[in-house]
């Protein structure tokens, strides 16, 4: 994954990463799915369809801020 930032899920050792252009890319280290969803926690591709929306939210938003300040320059 290449991210900034990365958190894993305490209760599903799901990882949450923020990506260059402002998603987070979920990973389940269980199954070997990914998936990538928006700031809203709304899956957006990849074959994981589901993660802990409230991860989503935190990671989504300060991901989104990022790409947001990479586009100012």
């Amino acid at each position: 994954m290449a991210a900034a930032k990365e958190l894993t899920d305490p209760l599903t050792g799901q990882v949450y990463a923020m990506t260059e252009d402002g998603f987070v890319e979920v990973y389940d280290p269980s199954t070997g799915q990914r998936g990538i969803f928006n700031e809203k926690g709304e899956w957006q591709s990849g074959e994981l369809k589901y993660a802990n929306r409230q991860l989503l939210g935190w990671m989504g938003r300060a991901a989104a801020r990022q790409a947001m300040h990479r586009e100012r320059g």
